[in-house]
């Protein structure tokens, strides 16, 4: 915030000095003799003018007329009295003085009562989650902030699609489905967003097509061909129905719009492997062909083997809990709270074994294969809220090296945030 304040100085500090600067002029026209003897006599007949005037010897229309006329003689024999006649009003420097605090004081309050001084403080938390400048406690505040927003703010469908987008991959896919739907209803020619929402449906759905999920893919598709979320997800239909030939289709689709060696081209090679192994043991391939598959798919089942972290999850004797509060356990990088891994149990669940793996991965491009070293949390949330909370319990292993993943992990949840 200290940018702002600077901002609002250079806005304020040349008002304050308009004000101010003719208190402090200190330059005055010298006073000279016969301009004394001038002012003195001046003085004397607006002392006469004002006699006559009270006696009634002169109604008021004389009286001004003759003052007038007396000052207009003043100012043409002496140019400098008009000057010192204004200055012996002196009764307005306590104003000036007064508006020269106000003012500012003024300006910096009626920013904080009708600015966007709470707007500016989310963005700028929201850009150092996107750094991964912030803890657990700063993260859990920005959603609920933004939970807030859309609720004061309806019309912000921007502020709208973060919350979506965090709830995601927070998991809490419900919370997010429901933002999605909402900015749909409201926009409903934006492709991309409706394809989140498809992809969101689709993990509320464990991770199984639906009707629902496929009519929105249908949409995005007709709008937007090369739609990688909605390629993808159709592939994912296709080879469900065993049609493997449009599911490696669709995924070659989407695979030629990634980037070489990221991690969701990584996923959709696996996908186009898997299909092809498909084909190839349907009959549907040549034996060359076959064989590659078969190939790259045992490989890709090595690569699965190394990617995945069996974690025993349990609870200490003093955390006082619900059966049915949410357990979340999860894998993420030292340098960002999104999860890189999750899975939800409820506390009725502990004690317990789970894997971390790459089914386990929340977002395309963000899984335990792009990372070598990971912190492992085991979490409490008493809430109920996916977004650590202050009153959660928790567990953790603050970092796991790719060559320990193998070794088994205990986490005991026993601190309190």
């Amino acid at each position: 915030m200290f940018d702002l304040w600077i901002v609002l100085a250079l806005l304020l500090l040349p008002l304050a000095a308009v004000i101010v600067w003719p208190i402090l002029r200190k330059q005055r026209t010298p006073v000279t003799p016969t301009q004394a003897s001038q002012t003195e006599l001046y003085r004397e007949h607006l002392a006469e003018i004002e006699n006559a005037h009270t006696s009634g010897a002169i109604d008021e229309a004389q009286y001004e007329s003759l003052k007038a006329e007396l000052a207009r003689k003043l100012l043409a024999e002496e140019p400098g009295a008009g000057y010192r006649l204004a200055e012996s009003h002196s009764g307005g420097r306590g104003l000036l003085f007064a508006l020269a605090f106000v003012v500012p004081f003024a300006a910096v309050g009626l920013y904080f009562y009708w600015g966007s001084y709470d707007d500016l403080a989310l963005y700028r938390e929201m850009l150092a989650s996107q750094a991964g400048e912030t803890d657990m406690v700063a993260e859990a505040r920005i959603t609920q902030q933004l939970r807030a927003r859309a609720v004061s703010h309806p019309e912000d469908l921007n502020s709208r699609y973060v919350l979506a987008q965090r709830l995601l991959v927070s998991n809490d896919i419900q919370g997010a489905v429901a933002q999605y739907r909402y900015i749909v209803a409201h926009e409903p020619q934006a492709a991309n967003i409706r394809a989140e929402l498809a992809q969101a449906l689709f993990f509320a759905n464990g991770s199984q097509m639906s009707a629902e999920v496929m009519r929105e893919v249908d949409q995005v598709l007709s709008a937007q061909p090369n739609n990688t979320t909605a390629l993808g997800l159709a592939g994912i239909a296709a080879f469900e129905q065993e049609n493997f030939a449009g599911a490696k289709s669709y995924w070659q689709q989407a695979l030629a719009q990634m980037a070489p060696g990221s991690g969701a081209a990584q996923a959709l090679a696996a996908g186009v492997q898997r299909a092809e192994a498909a084909l190839a043991e349907a009959g549907n391939g040549d034996v060359a062909s076959a064989a590659g598959a078969q190939s790259e798919a045992a490989v890709e089942a090595g690569t699965q083997k190394e990617n995945r972290i069996a974690v025993s999850v349990a609870l200490a004797d003093s955390v006082d809990y619900a059966p049915d509060t949410p357990v979340f356990v999860y894998a993420r990088t030292a340098e960002s709270p999104m999860p890189l891994a999750i899975v939800r149990l409820t506390a009725a669940d502990l004690p317990t074994q789970v894997v971390l793996d790459e089914s386990r991965a929340m977002m395309p491009g963000r899984s335990l294969k792009t990372v070598d070293q990971v912190q492992l949390v085991a979490r409490l949330a008493i809430g109920g809220n996916a977004r650590p909370a202050p009153g959660d319990w928790q567990g953790e292993v603050k970092a796991l090296a790719r060559s320990d993943w193998s070794r088994p992990v205990t986490i005991v949840i026993d601190e309190q945030i």
